[in-house]
């Protein structure tokens, strides 16, 4: 897809939409995490201070001189100090990364899911592949995608699986877990992040938008089964969760992502006013609360809009990319933290 695309489409869409201002101003510190969940699936537990430790430890190693994980990791209330941290762990070479990319990946060609970190886990000794899933795609049309990775996976004795979904990937891998559980028994972690577990308000309003424009702005995409701004509306995606139980044996992980306006991606100026007037905690596409599996263990909420947290686009797509406000985020930093913290816990369990 191309800047010129991209921008037509945002440009079309702006014109379409409504200045809108917040209801509730942006503050982080006040508010506890909050879970929306369908009654009968299983409550968050809260994990943060753990993961913190683990963050804070890796970003105070960083060359040169360190990074300030306050400024990476949004604190909401009620987040505990770790009163005797334990050293960090090691690396585990069991872990077999099995990434799943999400939305319209195949539209960013030119920006891969999680670049930096892919060599950062190579080189500490974790097996990565990437699955490469069909973006504009219902994840009922993407599951035999993920099934046929699982399957082709020759995985050496005493190895342990762990799939890693972004966005609407988190999504696919649910629909995996639920269509095929003999390969899903494989499986000993999922990680969501920036998960769309909840689906989008952002879906429901300018699905239309998208659904009129796909095939003039999207033409370099393979359309699959264009079923993806459907498959995000906040009532299909809540209905699906209803009907489900996931696999017992599968520990669970989400790490959400909340930014302050100023620090949104320029193309998610306007769409995140309108997500303000439900709630001014999101990151530009999903609101913090969407962003949570049944089941798991909170990591903690990531300092970064929806793109940011996972992919390139402020160093590819400047225009509409980057934030007003010039920051990075770490991914590469990250994603190593999530993996210690996933080996622990595993390590634990077993």
């Amino acid at each position: 897809m191309s800047l010129l695309s991209v921008s037509l489409m945002a440009t079309l869409a702006l014109g379409l939409m409504s200045c809108a201002t917040p209801l509730l101003a942006y503050s982080a510190s006040d508010m506890p995490p909050l879970q929306l969940a369908v009654v009968g699936q299983p409550s968050v537990q809260d994990g943060r201070t753990r993961f913190r430790t683990l963050f804070c430890e890796l970003a105070a190693r960083e060359s040169p001189h360190g990074l300030d994980c306050e400024k990476l990791l949004v604190r909401l209330a009620g987040e505990r100090e770790e009163s005797a941290p334990a050293p960090l762990p090691a690396h585990d070479p069991r872990l077999h990364l099995l990434l799943v990319p999400g939305g319209f990946a195949e539209c960013f060609k030119d920006a891969a899911l999680l670049p930096e970190a892919l060599p950062r886990l190579r080189s500490a000794g974790y097996s990565v592949s990437t699955v490469p899933v069909s973006g504009r795609s219902s994840s009922a049309y993407n599951t035999y995608r993920i099934a046929a990775a699982v399957a082709r996976m020759r995985l050496p004795a005493g190895s342990l699986l762990v799939l890693v979904g972004y966005s609407k990937g988190v999504v696919d891998i649910l629909e995996f877990l639920v269509q095929y559980p003999r390969l899903a028994a494989r499986v000993q972690a999922v990680v969501s992040i920036s998960g769309s577990v909840n689906g989008s308000p952002v879906a429901n309003r300018y699905g239309f938008l998208y659904r009129a424009t796909e095939d003039w702005v999207l033409q370099s995409c393979p359309p699959g089964d264009r079923g993806i701004s459907v498959d995000l509306e906040r009532e299909l995606r809540q209905t699906w969760l209803a009907r489900q139980r996931f696999p017992s044996h599968i520990r669970y992980f989400s790490l959400a992502s909340i930014v302050p306006p100023e620090e949104r991606a320029r193309a998610f100026l306007h769409i995140g006013g309108s997500l303000g007037y439900i709630d001014p905690l999101h990151d530009g596409q999903l609101i913090f609360y969407d962003q949570l599996l049944p089941g798991s263990e909170l990591l903690g909420y990531i300092r970064a809009d929806h793109w940011a947290a996972a992919l390139p686009l402020q160093e590819h797509w400047y225009i509409l990319g980057a934030n007003p406000a010039g920051t990075h985020f770490p991914r590469g930093l990250l994603l190593e933290a999530i993996m210690l913290r996933v080996s622990e816990a595993l390590h634990d369990k077993g």
